[in-house]
């Protein structure tokens, strides 16, 4: 019986490629907003969905397999809870990400093996660069990059307003942050805090109307500019999302070292950096199968990659920080604290 297990388990993740093009699928063709209203057959669905009815009932049965619809006696089918999270407007909404992950990333990590062999990035390989200069003018994938980040950003910024010390705060500045749901969340959750998001042409254009949906707007300031940078100073924060595992060493080392600079005129700030933090050895648990799944994303997309807390302090030491401390959030993100050294 356990080898017949084994087996099974060794074919669950070698086909696992199926649920990534399904439920992008259904995201495309957007499913999840037609079904919200009441349920429907696959006649009608495909009528307003313009696609193939018999293709389209099949993949709502694998959907239903998933968990994500389920199918009626009279062959009507109904969006569940877990569904529902692929509607774009959603709380929680997961629809973003699921695009992202069956259509950038799925191609990025179809080179995998010549990633391995090179240590360069798909990006690369292909001749271009590592950096995020393939959103500039395409305004439709980078609009689907960032409200993906925002679909997971929400709950490690939740976890960071419930556990960030800020009594004595008054400015956080969030580096790289997107359409700055990270920023927004702390400021809802600490009316005191006054925030400035830092990020690229393609994230700052539509970040003031993101951010005055998020009932913040006169509280954030925007500034168009890079980590790599210099940042704005007289902050008594800085934070780091998601930011470092996207580089190799030596940039990141360029980016600590912006981050340094800022500290050393404001010697009580504190600089916060949220990533995913490897065991030292992995084995096959779920949160070690989370990073394993994100590093090969970024070996593949960007030439970076997750580390380990060691090799976090090591980066912060060799730029003139010492790490503070460490604490869990959620989903297996941690934020790391560091201060000038």
């Amino acid at each position: 019986m356990e080898r017949i297990d084994t087996r099974a388990q060794l074919l669950d993740a070698i086909y696992a490629s199926w649920t990534t093009q399904a439920i992008a699928s259904a995201v495309t063709l957007r499913l999840p907003e037609l079904l919200a209203a009441a349920p429907l057959d696959a006649p009608a669905l495909a009528l307003a969905a313009r696609c193939h009815a018999p293709s389209l009932r099949r993949l709502l049965v694998a959907l239903a397999s998933l968990g994500l619809v389920t199918q009626g006696d009279d062959e009507r089918f109904s969006l569940t809870a877990s569904g529902a999270m692929l509607r774009d407007d959603a709380p929680g909404s997961l629809a973003a990400w699921a695009l992202l992950c069956g259509g950038r990333q799925w191609a990025a990590q179809s080179r995998l093996v010549d990633c391995v062999r090179s240590g360069a990035s798909a990006r690369v390989l292909a001749g271009g660069s590592d950096d995020f200069s393939h959103l500039d003018g395409d305004d439709e994938a980078a609009a689907v990059f960032h409200r993906a980040m925002t679909n997971l950003t929400q709950p490690i910024a939740e976890a960071l307003a419930a556990t960030m010390a800020v009594g004595g705060a008054h400015c956080v500045v969030d580096i790289g942050g997107g359409y700055g749901q990270l920023i927004a969340t702390l400021l809802r959750s600490h009316r005191h805090l006054h925030g400035v998001l830092v990020d690229l042409p393609h994230a700052i254009g539509p970040a003031a109307a993101w951010l005055a949906g998020q009932g913040v707007e006169g509280r954030c300031e925007l500034v168009c500019g890079s980590f790599f940078d210099a940042w704005p100073e007289g902050a008594d924060a800085y934070l780091l999302k998601s930011v470092l595992h996207d580089w190799d060493d030596e940039r990141c080392g360029r980016i600590l070292h912006r981050g340094r600079d800022a500290l050393a005129r404001r010697p009580r700030a504190r600089l916060i950096v949220m990533e995913r933090v490897a065991n030292e050895r992995a084995t096959a648990t779920p949160q070690d199968r989370a990073v394993a799944r994100s590093d090969l994303n970024m070996l593949a997309s960007h030439s970076g990659r997750e580390r380990r807390g060691s090799e976090y302090r090591a980066l912060l030491e060799a730029a003139g920080l010492r790490m503070c401390g460490s604490r869990p959030l959620v989903n297996g993100y941690s934020a790391i604290e560091a201060a000038p050294g």
